[in-house]
């Protein structure tokens, strides 16, 4: 049986997260996509994996870096530091645009660093992209 993907996603804005959910719509994709709040919330979730209590990991993290209680950066240690986790890739999607910053998500195991687009469309094309490479 195949079973759908599953992305989780942190992300404190929720316009924003209103806004990545209808981008993904938009490319029909069939992943099951769970939002939470910030970075804290997200941990949370994922002690019942680190416990064994859940049944499914996620296919893909993707994480705002600035976020309340707990950062972007924050959850992405942690993730690399899991063995359960470390081999799923983390994408951060983020309004920073600093170069150093990208450097250093990507230097701590991030699997890509987007700025997260000024348009709808373009918010479309990103999560098709990154669907299409992370997913599929």
């Amino acid at each position: 049986m195949i079973r759908n993907k599953v992305i989780l996603i942190a992300e404190d804005d929720a316009d924003d997260r209103l806004l990545i959910k209808e981008a993904f719509e938009e490319n029909q994709t069939s992943a099951t996509i769970i939002f939470f709040e910030n970075g804290e919330e997200l941990l949370n979730y994922l002690k019942d994996f680190s416990k064994g209590e859940a049944a499914i990991l996620p296919d893909l993290f993707i994480l705002d870096l600035n976020m309340p209680k707990t950062n972007g950066k924050e959850v992405l240690k942690y993730l690399k530091e899991q063995n359960i986790f470390k081999e799923i890739p983390v994408i951060i999607l983020t309004t920073s645009k600093l170069r150093e910053e990208e450097k250093n998500v990507l230097t701590m195991g991030a699997a890509g660093f987007y700025t997260k687009p000024s348009s709808f469309t373009e918010l479309v094309d990103l999560t098709a992209s990154v669907y299409r490479t992370w997913i599929v």
